[in-house]
């Protein structure tokens, strides 16, 4: 460990990027919430083991038959033309070239012409050609008996508790037809092969991979400490603590549906739009508008939300609804109806009740008591008793029936897992109950009722902090300097500088931060965001493609420059090997090669956090091998969601999270959170961790004024000697980073949120090296593409690509031995692992359709987790394939049917013999680190000088 410690000491004081980058103060780690070792249990290893014996046995005919064939053709040139022994011998060496057995009466002519020693190889040919018959023949048989074997080993791992409760959760219709499977007295029909499926999927994700869901994955947070010399976190257990909550688009959609009838909402308190006011003869306002999804099928359905500059006619009624109700005041919608109708000669209670349901429609007036407060642990629990306090009988019958649902929600977690479907019944009947009774359809009802979050206490989870330090650390800060090269948004933040420098000069000043925002959107962001979507980084020939750089901004040039500069640094480390290596090596003087040409400054200095996985090294002093999964944007963001479970089971999260982005905030700057406008998903459920609130159109926060800072309180200010927009609050006279800490892209936000992202140090990496560098692409076939590592850690896993026709189709004629043969030789020829990940590789779909290279959804949560055991960012998640599994293959197989490109395999890095993570029991789990590295305060002027 010294050793190790002093060579890192030594890369510090050369000025590496290791002097640049600290580690965030904690961790957050995730959990395979099966064994991995389960999955073993679905082998049919008998049936793997007979591919072998029939392997050895075709190899040992083929040697047999090599020198019988070299000793036959030396008896045809010795053998006479008309002697009649010779055309026996040249049939026989034509049966031994085609591995076929020779009819008896050739046997016998050969023989008669052959010596001792060719007979004696003949026969031990014939042994082999016969004992590989035989071995084939049985094949049949042993398959049958294995994969009964196999099943009925699954169905005791489907059994299990904790896999049923996350079953539920996904699907109740399938949690309901689970016993019907796991009865070994059922026929196994066509209904039964596809619950197997589904339910295999998901057995093989619990034990194999890490995307938080339920019981599939829990989540536990560590600490780099200097009072602990543990190399790894090491659980003291692994027992799963859980949390549940009523899914917040219920109470957000009987909030909409309130409004929409005009006896409902009568009581309900409401205030104008912030920041609505006069603009000439309009009355100017930013709109939100929010669509329910429409996806019958998915488990987490996101409402669209929408945020546009609004304009509606001004005129003395909507003067009236202004004065009485802007401001701090809240009069109820019957109270506003009659001071409007009061205040003008001839308006009538009726009609001025029908123009503030026009205003509600169109987000000009807003109901804060109905809002969601997704800062609190239970928001549905707010929204009940809010609704409590009004008169109208229907109102309170929703809330009676909401507090109940919520109630039972409360309940869930300790409720048995066979009892919980009698549960969510109840939850589901209560929630009906409560649409019907303001007359909104069943549609509206949402599909998943109750989210489930899983943790595991954090005792044991702290690690030797001066150790990570010097062994992970300098490896993360090399990938740090480089990411700026692969981020997605590093170009929205550089064009929103360069558009305001263009609108507003060097130096300029813009009071109307909506207007910015709204010009800006529709001017430039949108098209050229589109365009960039539609944007393919290489043509076919593998030449570069540059950005779009409208405004000719030096750095968007530069950020261009550093990434052809890591496909030509790969291009010329591959043209220096011979064939096809496993493993790339790339070194410091790769990274000084993509590094010097990156902006100098700290335009793009950001802290990002990285999913990685760690590999069983016990000569290792340090914590082991580090394997990439993903880099993704900073600042606790992948931390908030868990934080109030996490507290709830006695961390510290809310407290961690709040101090490490108080020492984060720049000096004389605030950090002021966004709340994302999206009201009806759990994703962007936390609790308050930043000091202030930027309160957007169509927000009602709950925060105290002094923590507010409304829209109109911000200006956007160029600083000619930094060359970067600054974000400022007039009334704290002080700059204003946006953040935005919910699971959502910044790409997802509402159109304002989204331009105010771009003056948020919030990055979003897609690391694939390998494109540009002129490796084939398979139109037909497959190809590998090595691993690879930058000092220690493992940046890209060994992959192949492949077209979905290479996998060998099953042939009608050929029984399930002979199709596990074909595809077990196909694995075996391609120089594939027993056990890969495989994803539908979407990226080639857009990039034949119109060249689309638009990138997935990275964000953990929203559809791309980064996963468990080997994972590329492609398409739906990935899925582990074992080839010594017959069920496996049979998943694998319809995952290639249903493609229509190609498939990506990745190898499992770490595999379940490398796993670091026990239990008590000495079982091993897939575990993910969570890590955050953020800039040193000097960063910058070090960097400077490095570019220098």
């Amino acid at each position: 460990m010294t050793d190790l410690i002093e060579d890192a000491t030594t890369r510090a004081d050369a000025g590496s990027a290791l002097s640049r980058w600290r580690l965030g103060e904690a961790f957050l780690l995730r959990v395979a919430g099966q064994s991995a070792d389960v999955t073993a249990a679905l082998r049919t290893e008998k049936a793997a083991a007979w591919v072998q014996r029939v392997f050895d046995l075709e190899a040992a005919r083929d040697t047999a038959g090599a020198a019988l064939r070299a000793e036959l053709e030396a008896a045809v040139a010795a053998t006479d033309e008309d002697d009649p022994g010779r055309a026996a011998l040249i049939n026989l060496r034509r049966d031994v070239y085609n591995s076929r057995r020779p009819r008896p009466a050739t046997v016998t002519k050969a023989r008669a012409v052959l010596d001792p020693a060719r007979e004696e190889l003949l026969s031990r040919w014939a042994d082999s050609v016969t004992a590989l018959r035989d071995e084939l023949e049985n094949g049949t048989a042993i398959l049958a008996d294995d994969v009964t074997e196999a099943r009925s080993r699954a169905r005791v791992l489907l059994a299990d508790d904790d896999l049923r409760c996350a079953v539920l959760l996904q699907s109740e219709v399938l949690e309901s037809t689970m016993d019907r499977y796991l009865d070994p007295k059922r026929k196994l029909d066509k209904a039964g092969r596809q619950i197997e499926r589904t339910l295999l999927e998901l057995l093989y994700r619990a034990a194999l991979k890490t995307s938080p869901f339920s019981t599939l994955t829990s989540v536990g947070l560590g600490r780099f400490s200097p009072d602990t010399r543990r190399a790894r976190p090491d659980p003291e257990s692994l027992q799963q603590h859980s949390a549940a909550r009523l899914n917040v688009a219920v109470p957000a959609r009987l909030a909409a549906v309130i409004l929409a009838d005009p006896q409902l909402r009568s009581d309900i308190h409401v205030s104008t739009a912030p920041g609505a006011g006069l603009d000439g003869e309009s009355m100017r306002y930013v709109r939100r508008r929010t669509t329910a999804g429409t996806d019958p099928d998915a488990v987490v359905a996101i409402d669209s939300v929408h945020e546009d500059l609004f304009f509606l006619p001004s005129g003395p009624a909507l003067a009236d609804v202004v004065a009485y109700a802007g401001g701090d005041t809240r009069p109820s919608l019957h109270e506003l109806a009659r001071q409007v109708a009061a205040a003008g000669e001839g308006r009538e209670v009726g009609e001025v009740d029908q123009l503030l349901g026009h205003l509600l429609r169109l987000g000009f007036l807003l109901a804060p008591d109905l809002q969601i407060d997704l800062r609190s642990t239970d928001p549905a629990g707010v929204f009940a008793a809010a609704l409590a306090t009004h008169d109208h009988p229907t109102l309170q019958a929703v809330a009676g029936r909401l507090a109940a649902a919520d109630g039972l929600v409360q309940e869930y977690p300790s409720t048995p897992a066979r009892a919980r479907a009698g549960v969510l019944a109840q939850i589901r009947e209560h929630i009906r109950a409560c649409f019907d009774a303001v007359g909104a359809p069943r549609e509206l009802v949402p599909r998943t009722l109750v989210y489930e979050d899983t943790t595991i206490a954090d005792g044991g989870l702290d690690v030797d902090a001066r150790l990570w330090e010097q062994t992970v650390l300098p490896d993360l800060a090399d990938l740090a300097d480089l990411l700026p090269a692969f981020d997605l948004n590093v170009s929205r933040r550089l064009t929103a500088n360069g558009f305001f420098r263009a609108r507003y000069g060097v130096g300029g000043r813009c009071e109307d931060v909506v207007r910015f925002c709204h010009e800006f959107q529709r001017d430039f962001f949108e098209p050229y965001t589109q365009r960039s979507m539609r944007r393919r980084p290489f043509d076919d020939d593998n030449a570069f493609v540059r950005q779009e750089n409208w405004f000719k901004l030096a750095d968007i040039d530069a950020v261009d420059d550093a990434r052809e500069a890591a496909s030509a640094e790969l291009r010329a480390r591959c043209a220096g090997t011979s064939g096809t290596p496993d493993e790339v090596r790339l070194d410091d003087g790769f990274v000084d090669a993509v590094r010097r040409h990156l902006p100098a400054g700290s335009r793009l200095h950001q802290p990002w956090s990285f999913f990685v996985q760690l590999a069983r090294d016990d000569a290792a002093a340090g914590p082991g091998r580090m394997v990439l999964n993903q880099a993704y944007a900073g600042l606790t963001l992948m931390f908030s969601r868990f934080a109030h479970s996490l507290d709830a089971n006695g961390g510290r999260a809310e407290q961690l999270i709040r101090r490490t982005l108080r020492d984060y905030t720049p000096a004389g700057a605030v950090l002021a959170e966004l709340r994302g406008g999206y009201e009806t998903t759990n994703l962007n459920i936390h609790p308050d961790v930043t000091d202030y609130e930027i309160v957007c159109p169509g927000d009602a926060s709950t925060r105290p004024p002094d923590e507010q800072i409304p829209l109109d309180d911000l200006v956007l200010e160029h600083d000619a000697d930094a060359d970067r927009v600054r974000l400022r609050s007039v009334r704290l006279d002080r700059e204003v980073v946006p953040v935005y800490l919910g699971f959502l892209m910044p790409m997802a936000l509402p159109e304002i949120q989204q331009v105010l992202m771009c003056f948020s140090p919030t990055g979003m990496a897609q690391i694939d090296l390998w494109a540009g560098t002129g490796e084939p692409v398979p139109d037909e076939g497959i190809t590998m593409y090595p691993r690879l590592v930058l000092g220690d850690l493992v940046l890209q896993r060994r992959m192949w690509k492949m077209n979905v026709a290479a996998l060998p189709v099953r042939d009608p004629a050929d029984s399930d031995a002979e199709h596990l043969l074909r595809v077990q030789r196909w694995r075996r020829e391609n120089g594939l692992p027993a056990r890969v990940f495989a994803q539908v590789d979407t990226a080639a779909a857009r990039s034949a359709d119109d060249g689309a290279e638009a990138d997935d959804d990275p964000a953990p949560g929203a559809g791309g987790d980064p996963g468990a055991g080997g994972e590329r960012k492609t398409g739906r998640k990935p899925l582990p394939v074992d080839f010594d599994s017959w069920l496996s293959l049979h998943l694998f197989e319809q995952m290639v049917l249903g493609a229509s490109n190609r498939i990506v395999l990745t190898e499992p890095d770490p595999d379940v013999d490398q796993l670091w993570l026990h239990d008590q029991h000495g079982r091993p789990y897939v575990g993910e680190l969570l890590i955050e590295l953020y800039d040193r305060p000097d960063s910058a002027d070090r960097r400077d000088d490095h570019v220098r």
